[in-house]
């Protein structure tokens, strides 16, 4: 298996169950990268040089003993890499349209809703990922 493929908001449980599959298969080293093209995570056996993935850390499951601590330490260092990701490149709707513009904000680009922290009754927020406006407004 040279990439698998997960959604941006994978929870850690399902981190964990392809971590310890993973080690059992024997292991590889992976390079955690962000897909730009539909905003998930792509993690792969070798480091791509292709415009679209973005390399946001590495974790290597070679090697490693399937103990629940290895697992949850695995897991959490990919889990790790795309939050820190995430606190980098996540704007919210009204700073995408002000910076990029209202054509350039895709749907693509959409990562998730979060509850709005100013307003207790208003809409959620609606988050999106600063990189992927930026690559489509590229093309």
């Amino acid at each position: 298996m040279k990439m698998r493929k997960f959604e941006r908001t994978t929870l850690i449980e399902t981190w964990r169950d392809f971590v310890r599959e993973d080690i059992e298969k024997g292991g590889r080293y992976y390079y955690v990268m962000i897909d730009l093209r539909d905003c998930d995570i792509v993690l792969m056996s070798y480091k791509s040089k292709a415009k679209y993935y973005v390399p946001i850390g590495a974790v290597k499951t070679k090697g490693e003993k399937t103990t629940v601590r290895n697992v949850n330490k695995l897991a959490g260092q990919i889990r790790c890499a795309v939050k820190t990701y995430n606190d980098k490149s996540i704007i919210c709707y009204s700073r995408a349209v002000s910076e990029y513009g209202r054509k350039n904000v895709t749907d693509v680009a959409f990562v998730k809703e979060a509850d709005n922290p100013h307003y207790k009754c208003a809409a959620p927020m609606k988050l999106y990922d600063r990189n992927v406006i930026e690559f489509y407004k590229g093309n």
